[in-house]
């Protein structure tokens, strides 16, 4: 059975989310109110997975993450309120090491949360089975208005034209889609297509932070939106996020508001299935860290219309599960550590001609 701690400032959610772990199957061995009991919590009763509030006294929630790292590294789950100032706050909390986040209801509305039962219950589960022995800590730029410099990963001249990248993400991959996003080549000229598993509040942020700190012009699809060289888009939560279109080098992709996939939206399959029939050119598809089986379809879409499959490895996927489905059904061309998913993108895109 799944030991689990809760940590939140509200009686009303440790008792709400209580039950509901508990309904899941879960055992509840631990409830904090604030953040020093959260930390006195997780490294004495070392449970599976812990669920961290970001606003909490005595210690925030980054700082009962950065200590619980520090001390004894334990899967965490990151409860967040959907503000801007928390949205910020979250995505600090999974540089210091939390595995993945879920949105909280304003204030104390167990109705609201009671209604995200099962997605809460899979999330726990999903972020206990992380492996969290060995996180590397992400800094912040000193200047985050300053991008980044080009990644030193060479590009020839033999570089292809028209390069088409479409990346997959769930649990554990906000961190992994920075890395790689962050180590590509402006010079390259790619179209990139990101679906990273991700509320609706959240999904505008992580493309802002995505932009700040790659050498790519990221941003969050619209609901009609081009990508050309140079540029990504990332789907927006809620929706899905198809091509349609291929016209003078540039992608035209469009908001889906079909049915769930994988009880997800957007889903990954979604955009790498309508890519696979739309994109002329050469094309690539990156399933990354996740629970689950979505993008494994999209991924065998791209691979049977000529593109380049890659996943990311076991040992530095956070939680295998997408990567693993993916490379049990397609006849992948490389399965990598994260370190060299970006490098992999190139070489994949370097075996074709210009």
């Amino acid at each position: 059975m799944v030991r689990a701690v809760i940590a939140d400032d509200s009686a009303v959610m440790r008792e709400t989310l209580g039950k509901i772990l508990e309904a899941g199957g879960l055992d509840v061995v631990g409830r904090a109110k604030n953040g020093t009991e959260a930390v006195t919590l997780i490294t004495d009763l070392e449970p599976d997975v812990a669920t961290i509030d970001i606003q909490m006294p005595g210690l925030t929630g980054h700082e009962v993450i950065e200590q619980v790292m520090a001390r004894k590294p334990t899967p965490m789950l990151v409860i967040s309120s959907q503000t801007t100032k928390n949205a910020d706050a979250t995505f600090d909390a999974l540089e210091a090491g939390a595995v993945d986040f879920i949105a909280k209801p304003s204030g104390d509305n167990s109705v609201d949360i009671w209604s995200k039962q099962d997605e809460i219950v899979d999330q726990v589960r999903a972020v206990a089975q992380a492996d969290v022995g060995t996180v590397e800590r992400q800094s912040k730029p000193q200047n985050e208005t300053q991008r980044p410099e080009s990644t030193t990963i060479a590009v020839t001249d033999e570089f292809p034209n028209d390069p088409t990248l479409v990346i997959g993400a769930s649990t554990g991959g906000p961190r992994v889609v920075e890395q790689v996003l962050s180590e590509l080549p402006a010079r390259a000229g790619l179209r990139i297509l990101v679906v990273q598993h991700m509320a609706d509040h959240y999904t505008e942020r992580f493309a802002k932070r995505l932009n700040e700190r790659t050498t790519y012009d990221i941003r969050e699809a619209r609901e009609t939106e081009t990508v050309g060289p140079g540029e990504a888009l990332l789907a927006k939560g809620g929706t899905h996020m198809a091509v349609t279109d291929w016209s003078r080098g540039e992608l035209t992709v469009v908001h889906d508001d079909g049915p769930q996939r994988h009880n997800v939206k957007p889903a990954i399959d979604v955009t790498m299935e309508t890519a696979a029939d739309t994109v002329r050119g050469n094309l690539a598809g990156v399933i990354m860290t996740g629970m689950g089986a979505d993008g494994a379809d999209g991924l065998a879409d791209i691979k049977a219309a000529g593109g380049k499959a890659i996943v990311q490895d076991e040992a530095t996927s956070r939680v295998y599960g997408m990567p693993k489905v993916a490379a049990e059904r397609v006849d992948v061309d490389m399965t990598l550590p994260k370190s060299r998913l970006a490098e992999g993108v190139v070489n994949a895109f370097r075996g074709w001609s210009a």
